[in-house]
């Protein structure tokens, strides 16, 4: 992997005060970001509740609580977000739950808007796509993997559904992948990252 700079990043958070945050926007009919529509104010608010939901529902895998626990990696984990973020709702909560799990595993939460010269280094196919998480080694800085911005279980599924479904709305679409969530709680996006822990922590052992 490659190395990089560490970048000043600017108003990093824990998932602490991330979380304290979301409810203050969503009591105050705020939104993190640029631009401060009515949507993404709406948005804040019912990212809350799905961040309480998954927050309820998650169990991490045995195979990854085993795989970090034997190996401890001392891994800086960057979280790009905003709070009017569907897919950062669905996710963060799941993701923050497994860093806290290992001590050695610190966990940024990074708002997009305010830190575009790193989400320009991790692009989607060129666009500036959320969540993306971004793992250095703490000591050196050295990017490992990225992630985002959704579990590719569920990312294949909307393809599909586009797929067979060429006049759904952007509405009907969000509908479904909300619903893949829900019932999916978490394990394809464990699945993800358990993939991508294994080809650094345990690499001779991946087929």
């Amino acid at each position: 992997m490659n190395s990089i700079l560490i970048m000043a990043l600017i108003n990093p958070m824990t998932y602490s005060s991330y979380r304290t945050l979301v409810e203050t926007l969503a009591e105050e009919g705020s939104t993190t970001g640029l631009e401060q529509t009515d949507e993404r104010i709406a948005f804040t608010k019912l990212n809350l509740q799905r961040m309480k939901r998954v927050e309820k529902q998650f169990a991490m895998l045995p195979e990854m609580a085993t795989l970090l626990q034997k190996h401890q990696p001392h891994w800086r984990w960057l979280l790009l977000v905003e709070s009017w973020c569907g897919d950062g709702a669905q996710t963060i909560p799941a993701i923050a739950s497994i860093a806290q799990s290992v001590p050695t595993i610190e966990l940024l939460i990074v708002p997009r808007d305010e830190n575009q010269s790193l989400m320009n280094s991790c692009l989607t196919n060129g666009s500036r796509a959320i969540p993306k998480l971004i793992c250095e080694n703490h000591h050196t800085g050295e990017r490992l993997f990225t992630w985002g911005p959704r579990p590719a279980a569920i990312q294949e599924k909307l393809v599909q559904y586009k797929a067979e479904n060429p006049g759904a709305t952007h509405e009907e679409y969000m509908t479904q992948v909300h619903g893949w969530y829900a019932k999916d709680r978490s394990a394809a996006l464990q699945q993800d990252l358990l993939a991508l822990m294994e080809q650094i922590l345990e690499p001779a052992q991946v087929v």
